[in-house]
């Protein structure tokens, strides 16, 4: 499980983890997690960085996310 770091903004009970970089590749992986303990996490490129950018891309892997738990049957 990813450890909480700070809330993603305009969702309930998300919050994102700690940013890995990949200076090699110049990309950065974003880590996802709610307060369950459900965890996802996308990748950008590195020039991907304005926290705009990045809630707004949260906000759409947290609703892929929630959508394919109702198809599942999964709690959330």
């Amino acid at each position: 499980m990813t450890d909480a770091v700070s809330p993603v903004p305009d969702t309930e009970h998300w919050s994102y983890g700690s940013f890995q970089f990949d200076l090699d590749k110049a990309r950065r992986t974003v880590p996802l997690v709610r307060d369950d303990g459900t965890a996802a996490t996308f990748t950008v490129p590195e020039f991907v960085s304005e926290p705009r950018d990045l809630a707004e891309i949260s906000r759409i892997v947290i609703a892929a996310c929630e959508r394919w738990e109702k198809r599942q049957g999964v709690g959330g």
